[in-house]
């Protein structure tokens, strides 16, 4: 039973022999889900006969082997190829859009599937000159209220279609760094992927030379409905960069990156900001952005000093304020934790959508109508009680089956979704962050999800209680989850300088052949 190692009595060979165990488990032990009757009453439920503490040790056990039965089948061309290898399901790298079945290749730009029957249609071929602007561009989109934020790492392919199916009608991608995407196929390939289906759509860079940004812009401007810059990322990678919200301070920059695209890129561009301290300047700097050529502006109503969305509460008011002064859509950011929050935002700053990030992570039907997830406490709305989001949990799993997603993205959102249960089922929290076990593929996570899900259900039967009750104190708890987070933006910060440092080993390989052939010739 070691992690990753098949049992001696189940041969890589014996396919069949490597499922029974797995399937033996899941109809034990577990519920199984039928994704398209979420609500329906379970076709097996776990033993409600015995307690959950005498249980644990032998359901981590048989899950343990079923698990490492799972993960050494799904490289059997019997049961097809893992999500690292599922070529047949892959999504198209950039530049490329697919129906399900065959890519449809650059050359041929899709129009947006956004709008409908009498709204504005972006011109084709599009150019810098012809490209919808401000409200035109706005209505061709839907006039979408309900967005998925620019998050890093976060919202990938996978999670904008969870987001899509529960009421989101609009998305951006993760922040892009302009130069990588430019530079680096390996980064440009997993960064930013899409589908025919996956709109409207804006693209999100970060950046802070007009030319490198346009030059990455023209890359994606054919499969989306607008590019968005970010002038809002207050994280410690932002400040080594120097771009995003550290851009606040130097307008001259924001002012040309903003031009540059306007003028050139055949699709709008929009911009992503922060307030300052005091309204005046707020308003000026908004001024600034929809006058260099953003035809929409989303505003957090946070500082960039105000990092943390539990330390201090958005500023509606000063979004209201924006709001009125400028000629252009402008989307609302912050403290978006629920559509009831959501629809307050609209009404109280007269914006024309809301973004959520965060939130949205811990709760992705969010903007379902009617809410699939019933939040009581309206003060507190997060997290989500009861089983919801350990089926929506499931339900993105079966996504990345389409989609290939990055491992360190699958387990962001599992600790996002259901992290609060995890608190409680310490053992399931050690095994998804590393601690043991086969290798984490969708398969062993649908299995390791299906686990917690008997154990919900359990745990309402047996004790009537739809809430997590954690092992450990809410202080103990926070201080983990900073140090997570911390260690997650140090990771974010490392790869980065990896893939700068790897660029800048490949030029100077570059430069010193040629070198060493102009030396030989002379």
């Amino acid at each position: 039973r070691s992690a990753g190692r098949i049992h001696p009595r189940a041969p890589v060979g014996a396919a069949g022999r490597c499922m029974r165990p797995a399937l033996r488990v899941l109809h034990r032990l577990t519920t199984t889900v039928d994704l398209s009757a979420r609500d329906a009453v379970p076709r097996a439920t776990a033993h409600t006969a015995r307690p959950t503490a005498n249980r644990t040790h032998g359901v981590l056990r048989n899950l343990h082997r079923a698990m490492t039965a799972q993960a050494q089948a799904t490289t059997s061309p019997t049961h097809g190829a893992s999500v690292g290898n599922a070529a047949a399901c892959d999504p198209p790298a950039y530049g490329t859009y697919t129906t399900g079945t065959e890519p449809i290749a650059e050359s041929n730009p899709v129009a947006s599937t956004s709008g409908g029957k009498g709204l504005p249609t972006p011109p084709s071929p599009a150019t810098a000159t012809n490209k919808l602007t401000a409200w035109d561009f706005w209505r061709s989109m839907g006039s979408p209220k309900f967005h998925v934020a620019p998050m890093v790492d976060q919202s990938e392919l996978a999670f904008r279609e969870l987001c899509r199916r529960y009421g989101a009608t609009c998305a951006y991608t993760p922040m892009i760094h302009a130069r990588l995407f430019v530079e680096s196929p390996k980064y440009r390939e997993e960064i930013f992927t899409t589908h025919i289906t996956d709109r409207p759509l804006l693209v999100q860079f970060c950046a802070n030379d007009p030319d490198m940004l346009l030059e990455a812009a023209k890359l994606v401007a054919p499969h989306c409905d607008g590019v968005d810059i970010n002038f809002g990322c207050p994280q410690r990678i932002a400040k080594k960069g120097n771009y995003g919200a550290y851009l606040m301070d130097q307008w001259d920059v924001v002012h040309d990156l903003i031009y540059k695209l306007n003028k050139e890129l055949p699709v709008p561009v929009t911009a992503k900001i922060r307030v300052y301290d005091d309204l005046e300047t707020s308003i000026k700097y908004a001024k600034m952005v929809e006058a260099a050529g953003a035809q929409l502006v989303a505003v957090h109503g946070r500082t960039r000093t105000q990092k943390r969305a539990s330390d201090v509460r958005a500023n509606w008011a000063f979004i209201a304020e924006i709001k009125k002064q400028l000629k252009i859509p402008v989307l609302a950011n912050g403290d978006i934790r629920s559509l009831r929050e959501a629809r307050l935002c609209l009404e109280q700053t007269g914006c024309d959508g809301v973004l959520s990030a965060d939130p949205l992570l811990e709760h992705p039907s969010l903007f379902s109508d009617p809410p699939f997830a019933v939040q009581n406490d309206l003060q507190n709305p997060l997290p989500i009680q009861g089983d919801k989001n350990v089926l929506l949990l499931l339900e993105y799993l079966e996504i990345t089956k389409k989609y290939k997603t990055p491992l360190r993205m699958v387990k962001g959102h599992a600790h996002k979704m259901v992290g609060a249960w995890l608190a409680e089922f310490t053992d399931l929290r050690e095994f998804l962050n590393g601690h043991g076990g086969p290798p984490k593929t969708t398969d062993v996570l649908i299995a390791w999800t299906n686990e917690l899900l008997g154990r919900v259900r359990l745990v309402q039967r047996t004790e009537g209680r739809s809430h997590p009750i954690p092992k450990k104190s809410p202080r103990q708890a926070a201080r983990e989850e900073a140090e997570e987070a911390k260690t997650a933006a140090i990771a974010e910060q490392q790869r980065e300088d990896d893939a700068f440092a790897e660029l800048d080993a490949k030029r100077q390989k570059v430069t010193h052949a040629s070198h060493e052939t102009a030396t030989a010739a002379n």
